[in-house]
């Protein structure tokens, strides 16, 4: 409720009154002084009552709106598209000037039908009168004196602008005379066409709609010039009671109410009996094809084409603007979402759950009368007491049964039998079945998050955060679904190894791509007395392998034996440095295998900077906002500028990185990525947790970074056997990549000219420099002061990766006790997966 402070000029006004009244009442006993003075009195207060100081200075006030703020993306061809709205009612402004005359006209009238149906079921006389109509006051008290009710209004339309725009909505004396004073004062500083086009503008009209313009979308789906003189009608039989005169709730009185607004046409000379009966006539057909929800409101109707990166978007527009200034400052907000990205993304990823969470085939939570049947009694009890509603099911039990019954248990078998009968009634009803049923229905449903960026730029294109923006679903997991990574980790932890012995070069432990590692089971006493032992996905050990094979192929253990080998307390500080999260990074070797949780926001940041050549990036959804006049009001592309980017490794480690990663798409864990006929550079990295819970890939061409999640909310729960990161995510990063990516030109990895990579002939069997008996060699890349020094021995180039016996490590002890259990593989990869 609006309220409305004395002004200052006002309180000194009272003052200087009572001061001049007392001096009347001392220097007089005069009668005649004593009425001059109650007369002055009772006129000063009506005055105060009704008259304040800052009237005048806020009469334009009332031809300025709170407007819905605009949310626009990227098209194809670089233009700004608008994508969503924010508000909390729905308003389309109107010009007067851009209604059509009616055209032949009716009668001498020739306005638009709109404001002709609103001054006459509103205020017939108000291009006559100055703001109040003292022949409407007192037609309005008779008639409702004899009613014995208020059955009419006596307000004008000057009188409900300014109560719309200025008071509240409280019945009083003094909140009528201030109605009829600012009405006045409106009259005076306003024309009638901007009077009457702040009132169409403001009116609420039901449903969330303030105005005309909004109230003929959602009831007619039409503009405003567009209506038809019933369509108009309608819309002015919602002014008093729009819940009540709803055509969606109240069809019956919604009509009769149509019919006196054109009785009152007829009254007033607008339009003759023979057009009144036969436009009302047709607009019953309105009324009889109506088939909407009573519940319908203009909020569903809000433009909002991806949900997710609106939803996000809005959030964060909350935190800097402020909700007011969101929802009715009339913004327009440029983002960096690409439409084409954004289409894609919710393509590619929307298919992929909905066939995971059939094959998955984890049933939902059925009992949902437990609490019915636990506490139904409890709460009855707690409901008298402490006034809560009832607790109801939208459905009845027995109905929930036989639904679950029929669709588990009947309907396959059901629609065998009939398919030998032929009945047709049965038939469609099966299918209407099978085509209203969501999986959500008897399955739990997977969920997953797919978001892209801009190396260069941090620009973020599009985001995905789940099955679908329900009002039950509306978790956006790209940034707040933390998960283990995985082998995804891997490419964070070779990197910043391979960096820092650039940077710490030793020729006896360098580790580069062409290092040699051991691949074969590991056993670890922990301090507790339980034993780790990390193991590859398959079970299956290669023997020595090259750094670079251990990342296509998904190696665990050569993952660990790297972190062993350089050390947790040397090696942290850089993987903190290159990860950029304010959290503490786990103090033991499960960390190579992706026990760290990220965010899938998170883990797109950190492979952006492989992308970036090692700087690290700067997301950024919304670049700036403007006002109504175009006037940028926040830049948010000056938060961050190209100085605030470390470089956290080195350009030649991105490249190096970025190498071996190519592999993994071309000859290692992650070929499904290009099962969809991506056809461009790119480069990725699998990953898959114990017992198959989460599935990801993560990746990037030179133009775009991207990742793919795919798992359960809750994180015990298997996606099922073999469901890995490259049977299930890399196939639809592939597609997602191959489809946004399809009208921007193809593009090779871009380095600098300062890049100082060594490239080296080794043996491909030990990774040395190639020996006198080497059967193959190869190229390898490694950092300045990295390459191998000595020559391969091994007699004719024994390769050891076709060696099947592999001895065991031997088991390191820490702190050893009597008490051992065996600890089962906390982590799996994902090598050795068939496509």
């Amino acid at each position: 409720m609006k309220k409305e402070p004395i002004g200052l000029f006002s309180k000194y006004f009272i003052v200087k009154f009572r001061d001049a009244f007392a001096g009347i009442l001392q220097n007089g006993t005069n009668i005649n002084r004593l009425f001059l003075v109650l007369g002055i009195l009772i006129s000063l207060n009506i005055l105060f009552i009704i008259a304040n100081v800052r009237d005048f200075f806020r009469l334009d006030d009332a031809i300025k709106f709170e407007e819905p703020s605009s949310l626009y993306g990227v098209n194809t061809k670089g233009e700004y598209e608008k994508i969503a709205e924010f508000y909390k009612f729905s308003r389309v402004l109107v010009d007067l000037d851009e209604l059509p005359a009616e055209d032949p006209p009716l009668s001498k009238d020739t306005r638009n039908r709109v404001i002709q149906c609103f001054v006459s079921s509103e205020d017939n006389d108000f291009y006559s009168h100055i703001g109040v109509d003292p022949r409407g006051i007192f037609r309005a008290f008779f008639v409702n004196l004899l009613a014995g009710r208020i059955k009419e209004g006596a307000s004008t339309i000057t009188q409900q602008v300014a109560r719309l725009k200025f008071l509240s909505q409280e019945r009083t004396i003094s909140r009528k005379a201030r109605e009829a004073w600012l009405a006045i004062l409106l009259e005076t500083h306003l024309s009638k066409e901007k009077i009457m086009e702040s009132y169409l503008n403001e009116i609420p009209l039901g449903h969330g709609t303030i105005g005309v313009g909004a109230a003929a979308r959602f009831y007619f789906r039409k503009e405003l010039k567009e209506l038809t003189w019933g369509e108009a009608a309608m819309l002015s039989s919602l002014t008093t009671r729009p819940s009540q005169f709803s055509p969606l709730v109240n069809p019956h009185e919604s009509l009769a109410k149509v019919r006196i607004v054109f009785r009152r046409l007829v009254e007033n000379g607008r339009m003759d009996v023979a057009t009144a009966e036969k436009e009302y006539e047709d607009f019953l057909e309105f009324y009889q094809n109506l088939n909407r929800s009573p519940n319908d409101s203009a909020f569903s109707d809000r433009l909002n084409r991806f949900p997710y990166p609106t939803e996000y978007i809005r959030k964060k527009l909350i935190n800097s603007l402020g909700s007011k200034k969101l929802y009715s400052g009339g913004l327009k907000i440029y983002s960096t979402i690409n439409i084409q990205h954004q289409i894609e993304a919710e393509k590619a990823l929307k298919a992929t759950l909905k066939t995971q969470t059939i094959e998955s085939n984890q049933k939902a939570f059925r009992k949902v009368d437990v609490f019915d049947d636990e506490f139904g009694a409890a709460y009855e009890l707690i409901s008298l007491l402490s006034d809560t509603n009832d607790f109801r099911f939208k459905i009845s039990r027995s109905e929930r049964t036989f639904r679950s019954f029929f669709q588990e248990e009947l309907r396959d078998e059901l629609s065998t039998l009939n398919f030998l009968a032929g009945a047709e009634n049965v038939s469609d009803i099966i299918e209407r079945n099978y085509v209203n049923q969501s999986t959500e229905d008897h399955l739990l449903p997977v969920e997953g998050s797919l978001i892209s960026m801009r190396p260069e730029t941090g620009h973020i294109t599009a985001i995905v955060g789940g099955s679908g923006f329900r009002s039950d679903n509306q978790q956006i997991r790209s940034f707040q679904a933390y998960r283990q990574p995985g082998s995804s980790f891997k490419p964070i932890l070779f990197s910043s190894v391979i960096d820092y012995f650039g940077k710490n070069p030793d020729p006896e432990k360098n580790i580069t791509a062409a290092s040699q590692f051991l691949d074969s089971p590991l056993q670890y006493l922990m301090e507790d007395g339980d034993e780790w032992s990390p193991e590859n996905y398959s079970s299956e050990y290669s023997g020595f392998i090259l750094l670079r094979e251990a990342l296509e192929l998904s190696k665990n253990s050569v993952a660990v034996r790297v972190l062993e080998q350089i050390g947790l307390s040397k090696i942290l500080p850089s993987i903190q440095e290159l990860v950029q999260v304010n959290r503490d990074l786990p103090g033991n070797y499960s960390i190579s295998l992706g026990s760290f949780e990220l965010t899938p926001f998170e883990l797109t940041t950190i492979y952006a900077t492989f992308a970036s050549k090692g700087k690290t990036v700067n997301p950024i959804s919304v670049l700036f906002v403007e006002d109504g006049s175009g006037k940028i009001i926040k830049d948010f592309r000056k938060d961050f500028t190209e100085s605030d980017r470390k470089q956290v490794i080195s350009q030649e480690t991105a490249f190096i990185i970025t190498s071996m990663m190519e592999g993994v798409i071309k000859k290692g864990t992650g070929k499904g990525a290009l099962s969809y006929g991506l056809d461009r550079p790119a480069v990725g990295k699998t990953g898959t947790t114990n017992n198959f819970r989460d599935a990801w890939f993560v990746g990037y061409t030179p133009e775009l970074v991207a990742s793919v999640w795919v798992g359960y909310d809750t994180g015990t729960i298997s996606l099922g056997r073999g469901v890995t990161g490259g049977t299930i995510a890399a196939p639809t990063w592939g597609r997602f990549m191959k489809n946004a990516l399809l009208y921007e030109p193809k593009k090779n990895f871009e380095w600098d000219d300062s890049l100082k990579v060594v490239r080296a002939t080794i043996c491909t069997s030990c990774g040395k420099l190639p020996g006198p008996d080497c059967r193959e060699t190869r190229e390898e890349y490694f950092l300045p002061k990295t390459v191998p020094t000595e020559a391969c021995q091994e007699p004719r180039g024994l390769n050891y990766s076709n060696t099947t016996s592999v001895p065991v490590a031997p088991i390191k002890t820490q702190k050893p006790t009597t008490n051992k259990q065996k600890r089962k593989n906390l982590f799996q990869g994902d090598d050795d997966i068939s496509f």
